[in-house]
C-alpha cells in the first residue's frame, strides 16, 4: 500500500502544533486519544499532517490539551512582545492565505481574550464545532455564513459581526470562491 504525502503546508503546521502542545504537557498519542475519544492512528496522521480536523474535532483535542481551539489553527506571529499585562502582535508581512482556511494569531492575554485573524474559502458547512469559551466575530472581507444546530443561518458582510455564547454548536462556510476574511476573539474557557 502506497502512502500519501502530507496534505499541505497548514496541515503540517497544525499538525507540529498539536505534537508540540502535547509533548510539552507530557501526552501520549494514546493517552491524548482516549481523552478526546479519537483514534490514535488518526491522531498520528493529523500530526504529521496526512489527515485535516474538522472543527468539532480540533474543539475536542484543544480541550484535551487544555488551549483554545484557535491557537491549534492560529499561525503565530514572529514579532510578539509581551508583558506586564500586554501582548503586541505585529503583522508577518506578507499575510498570504493557502489552503481552505488559514488563521493567524493575533494579540492575547493569559486568563482574557484570544484572537484571530481568518481566511477561509471552504463553502461546505462542515461538522457543527461546540466549544468553551464564548466567540465574536467581526467580518472584515467576503461574505460567509453562520449555521446553528437549531437550523438557523445567518448571512454576514463586511461589517457585520455575530456572537456566540460557549456551547452553541456552529459552523462557517465561505459563499463563493472568493472567500471571506474576518475578525474572531474568544473569551472564557477552561484554558484561561
Amino acid at each position: 500500500m502506497k502512502s500519501t504525502g502530507p496534505l499541505d503546508a497548514e496541515a503540517i503546521a497544525m499538525g507540529a502544533r498539536i505534537r508540540g502542545l502535547r509533548i510539552e504537557r507530557g501526552l501520549t498519542l494514546v493517552r491524548l486519544a482516549g481523552e478526546t475519544g479519537m483514534s490514535q492512528p488518526f491522531l498520528s496522521l493529523v500530526e504529521r499532517g496526512h489527515a485535516r480536523l474538522s472543527l468539532a474535532s480540533m474543539a475536542k483535542i484543544a480541550r484535551g490539551l487544555g488551549v483554545p481551539p484557535g491557537s491549534l489553527l492560529a499561525r503565530p506571529s514572529a514579532d510578539r512582545h509581551s508583558g506586564a499585562g500586554t501582548d503586541v502582535v505585529h503583522a508577518d508581512v506578507p499575510r498570504t492565505p493557502e489552503g481552505v482556511r488559514t488563521v493567524w494569531q493575533l494579540a492575547q492575554l493569559p486568563g482574557g481574550l484570544f484572537g484571530t485573524e481568518m481566511h477561509g474559502t471552504e463553502m461546505t458547512f462542515s461538522e457543527y464545532a461546540e466549544h468553551d469559551e464564548d466567540e465574536f466575530l467581526y467580518v472584515l472581507a467576503g461574505t460567509l455564513e453562520v449555521g446553528l444546530d437549531d437550523g438557523t443561518v445567518h448571512r454576514l458582510s463586511p461589517g457585520s459581526s455575530l456572537a456566540v455564547a460557549a456551547g452553541v454548536a456552529h459552523g462557517w462556510r465561505a459563499i463563493d470562491s472568493g472567500g471571506y476574511r474576518v475578525l474572531t476573539v474568544t473569551s472564557g474557557g477552561d484554558w484561561h
